[in-house]
């Protein structure tokens, strides 16, 4: 290593350890490295090689940083030139750890043909790029980005050598990261509570990745096999088409916990092959609100037909004013139905369930279904009636 890429080294990695522990640290940090590399612009972000999605907020994480970009590019960036981005096209080049080059990923004598050059890279006079692939989990790379003008040349030897030397302090940092903000959301939980209650929680960050569970959970994962849960890791189902309509789920959720449009959740029932059944509800936790830490975007209750949330009857009668009907629902969606299928358990129609649900959740105060069970689950109704029992 020569005296100025070992002084470079460590100007940076200094930085990377700051970063990680300074909540808005990685913005100083992208500079640096930005300069360094000669690049006019960088980005830390997100690309999930599942879905095609671009996240350039990574929100929750405190990772998220630009340099050099106007933030108009980055909202076309984020909102579609993200997913035309030829650099991306095939996910066996994008390796955990790896160093690569926009060269090594797609041919420069075909870049200038693709719209991702003509209508983005070029009005931003970029040609080149490097990149830090610093984690890749299920699908999705967080990577940090480098961009420079075609008369600069391609990245040097030296170049990338510096950014080598980084990635095993850039994949600890992002890892002590993540491990503070865990326990900055447990901290800021209500854990004791989550372990009384009669169905499993999982409490998920805004990528979805799994922050905690509580003993039922865990219990039932392990039970049924089917559902596979690893801290600071996704949600998995062994099961493809299962794990597919999970991952759009929790997506939509995300975007709905950060304030973004996204979906309200919903309710996905996991089937074994030998009579084995898990219905979760998943449902966002806008962090202006979250009852469990600022940190935590989604939630997820599971139920396996053994442990529903029975005899709220009264208490959702008299801390919301609900009538019997309407409690009655209220309990039969908390435990994981859903409207028509309650409807046609009761023998009711649905216009009437609907009209139900509709008063049901103006008076607890909610305008949304999803929001009704959040409120209940994670309310007076559920976890005082838990706390006497406690």
């Amino acid at each position: 290593m020569t005296p100025s890429l070992h002084q470079a080294s460590q100007t940076l990695t200094t930085l990377i350890y700051e970063a990680a522990t300074r909540y808005t640290g990685w913005q100083d940090f992208l500079t640096a490295f930005s300069v360094h590399m000669g690049s006019h612009a960088g980005m830390i972000w997100a690309h999930d090689f599942n879905n095609q999605s671009v996240d350039i907020h990574l929100p929750g994480s405190g990772l998220a940083a630009t340099w050099g970009f106007t933030p108009q590019a980055m909202a076309s960036f984020a909102s579609y030139y993200g997913t035309r981005n030829v650099w991306l096209e095939n996910p066996a080049l994008h390796r955990e750890g790896a160093i690569v080059t926009g060269s090594m990923l797609f041919p420069d004598y075909h870049l200038k043909k693709t719209e991702y050059w003509t209508d983005w890279l070029r009005p931003q006079n970029i040609f080149y790029t490097a990149a830090a692939i610093v984690e890749l989990r299920a699908e999705r790379s967080t990577n940090i980005t480098v961009v420079r003008a075609e008369k600069a040349g391609n990245y040097s030897a030296g170049e990338l050598a510096l950014a080598r030397t980084l990635m095993p302090h850039l994949q600890t940092a992002f890892a002590l990261q993540r491990k503070l903000r865990r326990l900055e959301v447990l901290s800021q939980s209500s854990t004791e509570v989550l372990e009384m209650l009669p169905f499993g929680v999982l409490l998920l960050d805004a990528s979805s990745l799994l922050l905690y569970a509580n003993e039922r959970a865990l219990a039932m994962a392990s039970a049924t096999r089917l559902l596979q849960l690893r801290e600071g890791a996704p949600l998995y189902c062994p099961r493809e088409a299962d794990n597919g309509a999970l991952r759009r789920t929790l997506h939509q959720a995300a975007q709905t916990g950060t304030a973004a449009d996204g979906g309200p959740g919903g309710v996905l029932t996991l089937q074994g092959l030998t009579g084995e059944r898990l219905r979760l509800r998943v449902t966002p936790m806008p962090s202006w609100h979250a009852p469990f830490g600022s940190a935590s975007a989604i939630a997820v209750f599971i139920n396996d037909g053994n442990n529903l949330t029975t005899s709220l009857l009264d208490t959702l009668r008299h801390f919301y004013g609900m009538t019997v009907a309407e409690a009655r629902l209220t309990e039969a969606l908390v435990n994981g139905y859903s409207l028509q299928e309650y409807a046609t358990r009761q023998e009711i129609s649905i216009h009437t369930a609907r009209t139900q649900i509709k008063t049901a959740t103006a008076k607890a105060g909610a305008q949304r279904q999803v929001d009704l069970v959040r409120i209940v689950l994670t309310g007076p109704a559920v976890l005082q009636r838990m706390a006497r029992r406690g």
